[in-house]
């Protein structure tokens, strides 16, 4: 599609915006109340305290984003494997012998061995990794959240103590991810002066030639490719 001279491709669905804005929501709402048990005396905490003699607000709102949580990542897991775009996305984020050559030419154009970086193809290993470690911190936030949540069914299976290894591993694997994202997230999309203020793909579904020529060189020839074959047929 064109929009002033210029040539976008669709990046993003609505559906796969949704589920990523519903997924914004959730981790936020998980991250405040989830923190805001540990350090209780902090200042920014004391709004979420207010009614917590009389409504346990913090402790609801942490299960009720959970129970969000857990139920987008089911609806996530039926839409990449039941649906055609989704099982396309999933095959595109599978982790190949191309992304350690891809991760090793980056390493060389970082440290100036290369004037170049890599053309990625439609996901960088940079965004598969971010993805799995994101599956993978799910599951293990959902089970941990879980077991904590229902203590009483959970000492009938583990001895009482292996409660406070849940707990250490649920907090830190809530560090974890909030580094992650805050880190490395969103400067991707929100403070790396290529993009900002932000990457509005996540907003239209759309993404640039020029973005993609830039970040996903190697799509967009074979996307390319696809388009002149067409024209001839």
């Amino acid at each position: 599609m064109t929009e002033n001279s210029q040539h976008y491709y669709l990046r993003w669905t609505k559906t796969e915006r949704y589920q990523h804005w519903i997924l914004v929501v959730c981790f936020t709402l998980l991250a405040v109340t989830g923190f805001a048990l540990k350090y209780h005396d902090a200042w920014w905490v004391q709004p979420l305290l207010i009614l917590e003699s009389q409504f346990g607000l913090r402790g609801w709102l942490h299960r009720f984003a959970g129970v969000l949580f857990m139920a987008l990542a089911l609806y996530h897991a039926g839409y990449i494997f039941f649906t055609a775009r989704g099982r396309a996305q999933l095959k595109a984020l599978r982790l190949q012998r191309q992304d350690w050559d891809d991760f090793k030419t980056n390493m060389q154009f970082w440290l100036g061995k290369r004037t170049a970086p890599p053309e990625f193809d439609h996901f960088s290993y940079m965004e598969k990794l971010e993805y799995w470690a994101l599956a993978w911190g799910a599951l293990v936030m959902a089970l941990t959240g879980f077991l904590l949540w229902f203590e009483d069914f959970s000492i009938q299976i583990f001895p009482f103590w292996i409660l406070e290894v849940f707990t250490i591993i649920h907090l830190y694997e809530a560090w974890l991810a909030t580094l992650a994202i805050f880190v490395w997230h969103l400067y991707a999309v929100v403070f790396s002066p290529e993009v900002y203020p932000l990457n509005m793909s996540m907003v239209d579904g759309l993404i640039s030639e020029a973005e993609m020529e830039k970040e996903h060189g190697r799509e967009l020839a074979r996307l390319r490719t696809e388009s002149r074959g067409e024209e001839r047929n």
